[in-house]
């Protein structure tokens, strides 16, 4: 029921360790949880829509706005921890019939190449893996400056958002819900790093 999804989010993206935009032969900084998203909407019955977001995801972003083609995105997101506001419904996204997250218990997107479009704008390349199927997409990335907070350090943000078709990715559902929710996902994806 929700295959958009984390850089993208973006990436749509969206895990454990994952979200990258790493410079070429750079190790990267750590996304930062706690001011990061990985969001997602759906359409039930064509008149509900359905929000969602999962909270365990993490990767890491170099980003050199002098090359930024030079970037680079490995994001991973963990299934089992996706939060819809109804336990039953999360259990069930879990489960075989959707993400299955037993045998494939995260998504992840990792990029081959950046396109910069303008100096703040950026078309990300790249693999998408979701419930072990991988598919090319391009996530469109905003860069949204650098932040410094006195006594925190400097923070780099970036966001996108993007729709992805979950049949694309076995992401099906039941016989008679799974038709009820619309086969497109709509993902919104943050990402804070503190550099060093």
């Amino acid at each position: 029921m929700h295959a958009r999804s984390v850089l993208v989010a973006a990436v749509l993206a969206v895990s454990c360790p994952a979200v990258a935009l790493s410079g070429a032969g750079s190790p990267g900084w750590p996304i930062d949880r706690a001011h990061s998203r990985v969001t997602f909407t759906v359409n039930k019955w064509d008149f509900v829509e359905v929000e969602g977001r999962f909270l365990d995801f993490g990767g890491t972003i170099a980003y050199d706005p002098a090359h930024p083609e030079t970037s680079h995105v490995d994001w991973r997101v963990r299934i089992a921890s996706v939060e819809t506001g109804a336990t039953n419904r999360d259990k069930a996204l879990q489960g075989v019939e959707y993400f299955d997250a037993a045998q494939y218990p995260e998504m992840r997107f990792v990029s081959d190449r950046v396109t910069v479009t303008t100096p703040d704008r950026f078309d990300v390349h790249g693999v998408l893996t979701i419930r072990g199927q991988s598919k090319p997409m391009t996530v469109p990335v905003i860069y949204g400056g650098a932040h410094t907070i006195p006594g925190e350090g400097t923070f780099e943000a970036f966001q996108t958002e993007f729709t992805l078709n979950r049949y694309d990715y076995g992401v099906k559902g039941g016989t008679v819900l799974g038709r009820a929710i619309s086969s497109d996902v709509h993902v919104k994806l943050r990402a804070v790093v503190n550099r060093p």
